[in-house]
């Protein structure tokens, strides 16, 4: 019994639309979609591509933890987004269509991968949007290669170390013995928060090597992600040469889903 109801929650939280799905929905709405999977490194990445036009700048989301690419299918239905850009959805390692359930503990190496995948595309222009986890994600990334990307977007990103949540409950969850009980995807999320708040510090010194544009969007009402680390962000990217803090005060951690219009306003800000 125990081994059913775990197999069912595992598949009610995946957090990921099927490929058919993806395809009919964009095949109804007359917007022309790539769904495919691509390396990076030696990582298999899933990724959703719409308005391929490589004389377009392309935005590429990264989701937070748990969650997919699916997370951002609004994006890339926008019309007004796709007039300006390329939308590449993409499934970090572990989730969605990305080996799931195949965790990449350490973030840095997270960014290696996803930078070595974005190799495969082509386009003038690249900006980074970031949603919660995704957020230190997409500082890394151009913090390793900082003359690739031209923007970035963090959206109730995790990055301050000294505000990582202390959750001693984490370890045990991890252990062989009790790891099982947990769906998959909140398995591999357990893994990646572990060792964040490390990760974190060990990119403190790293902050002045991002010189792009960026934009940070932080609720004042997120119970997940404290609102003070829009004060680590305007505190730590002292080299951007355009930053932009948008503190909502009412808004809670998942902005992509209550203000997707202020998301591609902002986008639509960078170029």
């Amino acid at each position: 019994m125990m081994t059913a109801l775990v197999a069912m929650l595992s598949s009610c939280l995946q957090f990921r639309v099927a490929e058919k799905k993806q395809e009919r929905q964009f095949h109804n709405l007359g917007i022309e979609v790539e769904l495919g999977s691509l390396m990076g490194l030696d990582r298999e990445i899933h990724y959703t591509l719409s308005g391929r036009d490589s004389s377009k700048p392309m935005a590429v989301f990264v989701h937070g933890s748990p969650g997919s690419s699916s997370n951002f299918l609004s994006f890339a239905k926008d019309s007004s987004l796709l007039e300006k850009y390329q939308v590449l959805l993409i499934d970090r390692p572990g989730f969605g269509y990305s080996g799931f359930g195949n965790s990449e503990p350490s973030l840095q190496r997270q960014a290696l991968i996803i930078n070595d995948f974005l190799k495969n595309f082509h386009a003038n222009k690249i900006v980074l949007i970031g949603h919660s986890l995704g957020g230190p994600i997409i500082c890394r990334m151009a913090m390793d290669t900082s003359a690739v990307y031209h923007g970035l977007l963090i959206v109730a990103g995790s990055i301050d170390p000294d505000l990582e949540p202390k959750e001693p409950w984490r370890k045990p969850l991890n252990y062989k013995i009790f790891r099982w009980i947990l769906p998959r995807s909140f398995r591999v999320s357990n893994q990646e928060i572990l060792p964040a708040k490390k990760e974190l510090q060990e990119m403190e010194g790293l902050w002045p090597l991002i010189e792009i544009p960026s934009c940070v969007i932080q609720g004042g009402k997120d119970k997940l992600v404290p609102p003070a680390n829009a004060d680590y962000a305007e505190e730590m990217l002292i080299n951007v040469e355009k930053l932009k803090i948008v503190r909502l005060p009412e808004a809670n951690h998942f902005i992509p889903f209550s203000q997707p219009e202020l998301m591609v306003a902002e986008l639509l800000e960078f170029f």
